[in-house]
Formats: structure tokens, C-alpha cells, sequence
């Protein structure tokens, strides 16, 4: 399990710079063509828009995985540290029961839009869409490999 969790934040890490470049690159390119060329390009707004979507989830997974997410640091640092596991279990329990959500809910959301196409890039719109039920998987499966640490840790095996 440890192999298949450093695998999918490889390709996670790769995912975030590749489509954080594509969002760089297309408002570079709108402001250049707009401001120098007098020209702007018709597709760049609409990438820069998708791109930020999949890069603000496929960023929040990975918040999810080092558990740097948000906190309310006033209740995690005045509880005893039997309670900061159980409060731990609870809150991984909580983002599977959401990631699941996304998944059934975002997933039909996403089949449902197939066939609609984005104005600009032409592209299907389940793209976009499925962006969500990605981020459910990947919050899932973060949570689960917490809690199955937790559990060897507890357990005392060697991972």
C-alpha cells in the first residue's frame, strides 16, 4: 500500500505542475495577444478557467494527503493525543463518506454533460466535470492509507 501511495503522489505532483503550467501559459498568452498583439485569442480564458479547477482539486487532494488542510488549530492543540486519534479516525471517516459522494454524485454529472462541448476549446465538457470525481477518489484513498497507517502504527507492524 505504502508503494501504491507514493506512486499516485508522483503522478499527482506531475498532474499539479502540468496543469498549473497550462494555466500560467494561457494567461500569459491572453494578456500578450490582448495588450501587444491587440488581438486576444478566443480559447485562453476558457483553458486558464478548466485548468484551475482541476488544479485547485488536484491541489486539495494533495493538501488531504500531508493533512495540511484547514484546521482550527484551537481545538487539534488542546486535546489530549488519545483524543487527537479519535478526532483523526472521525474526520478520515467524514472525507471518505464526501469523497464517496463525489464520486457516485460527480460521476453522474459527468456522464450526464458528455456530449455537451465547451464553447471555445470544443472539448467535452465531462473533462471538466470529472475533475470532482477524481478529487473524491483521491481524498478517499489518502484517507483510507491514513487510517490503515494509524492501524500499523497502533499495531506495531513494520510498513
Amino acid at each position: 500500500m505504502v508503494k501504491l501511495n507514493n506512486l499516485i503522489t508522483k503522478v499527482l505532483k506531475i498532474l499539479i505542475i502540468t496543469v498549473f503550467l497550462a494555466l500560467i501559459i494561457s494567461c500569459v498568452l491572453q494578456v500578450f495577444t490582448r495588450f501587444i498583439l491587440n488581438s486576444s485569442l478566443s480559447w485562453t480564458e476558457e483553458l486558464a478557467r478548466y485548468s484551475f479547477i482541476w488544479a485547485n482539486l488536484l491541489g486539495a487532494a494533495l493538501c488531504t494527503k500531508s493533512k495540511s488542510n484547514a484546521t482550527v488549530s484551537v481545538v487539534t492543540e488542546n486535546i489530549s493525543d488519545k483524543n487527537r486519534k479519535k478526532l483523526s479516525l472521525i474526520i478520515n471517516i467524514l472525507t471518505i463518506l464526501i469523497g464517496t459522494i463525489l464520486i457516485v454524485f460527480g460521476s453522474k454529472v459527468a456522464w450526464a454533460v458528455r456530449t455537451q462541448l465547451s464553447p471555445a476549446l470544443r472539448i467535452s465538457m465531462a473533462f471538466v466535470y470529472m475533475a470532482a470525481p477524481i478529487f473524491g477518489a483521491l481524498i478517499t484513498f489518502y484517507s483510507i492509507y491514513d487510517i490503515y497507517m494509524n492501524m500499523a502504527n497502533y499495531m506495531g507492524d513494520d510498513i
